[in-house]
């Protein structure tokens, strides 16, 4: 029999709900799960395939160019993995040392599950007066689900990241240092990431980090005895070195395409 037009609607629910699928050929609803689906350009006589559980069968149902079809698509209910080799991640969030402050990072990697996704990054962050611009390495592994068919079918992820390099420190001419100086950089948590329109991500990571600093205060006393830090008037003060790491919370969103 040749199929004249063929509707999906993929209808999302929330990410606790359970997801269906609607197959409508010639007017007849059929209701299950895309389990895959290939396409071409069908102007120019290419076919493809859309294989669709209905929890009794699975089949296949072939598409050729001598049919007169229709196709569209709402909603496909899996996660989009990339194609190409290589991804790039935009991200912005926020640190929580001693208070709050923001982050924006860019890192470019390659599609390698094997070795950890791996990539290489940079941005910008500013802790306590100092603006440090960290270069790292940056690694990734999806860690849930486990099972292949469930990790196929989700449209959401759980993964781990680790970002490891070395930080720039300067103060960009604030009067706070005499001297700022970077050192390594580490980052390290937990994200839930979730697949867009087939060829982005967005993700949400929670995660913990360490930056290592040194710095040179300036820091000038009155006449009560306690510190004033970068007074120029006054010609009482004292060189304060400060060697360490700030450490906290950080939270941030990112766009992976």
């Amino acid at each position: 029999m040749r199929i004249y037009y063929i509707f999906f609607i993929a209808l999302s629910f929330s990410a606790f709900s359970q997801k269906k699928d609607i197959l409508i050929i010639d007017g007849k609803k059929y209701k299950g799960q895309i389990l895959e689906y290939f396409n071409k350009d069908f102007s120019y006589g290419d076919s493809g395939y859309i294989l669709f559980d209905n929890g009794i069968s699975q089949d296949t149902i072939i598409i050729s160019f001598e049919d007169n079809y229709k196709i569209k698509f709402r909603r496909f209910n899996s996660f989009f993995e990339f194609k190409k080799k290589s991804w790039n991640e935009l991200e912005f969030g926020f640190d929580f040392h001693s208070g709050l402050s923001s982050k924006l990072l860019f890192a470019k990697g390659i599609v390698n599950d094997k070795i950890l996704n791996p990539g290489f990054g940079t941005g910008i962050f500013k802790i306590d007066q100092i603006n440090f611009s960290p270069f790292y390495l940056s690694l990734n592994k999806d860690i849930f689900p486990i099972d292949i068919e469930k990790k196929k079918n989700s449209k959401f992820r759980t993964f781990i990241y680790q970002n490891i390099g070395y930080s720039i420190g300067s103060d960009f001419g604030d009067q706070d240092y005499i001297s700022t100086k970077g050192g390594i950089y580490f980052n390290l948590g937990v994200g839930f990431k979730k697949s867009t329109y087939r060829n982005k991500h967005i993700s949400l990571k929670i995660g913990y980090l360490i930056q290592k600093y040194k710095s040179v205060n300036n820091m000038l006393w009155d006449n009560t005895g306690f510190p004033i830090l970068n007074n120029p008037s006054s010609s009482n003060n004292n060189i304060i070195r400060r060697k360490g790491s700030f450490r906290g919370l950080t939270i941030t969103f990112s766009l992976i395409f």
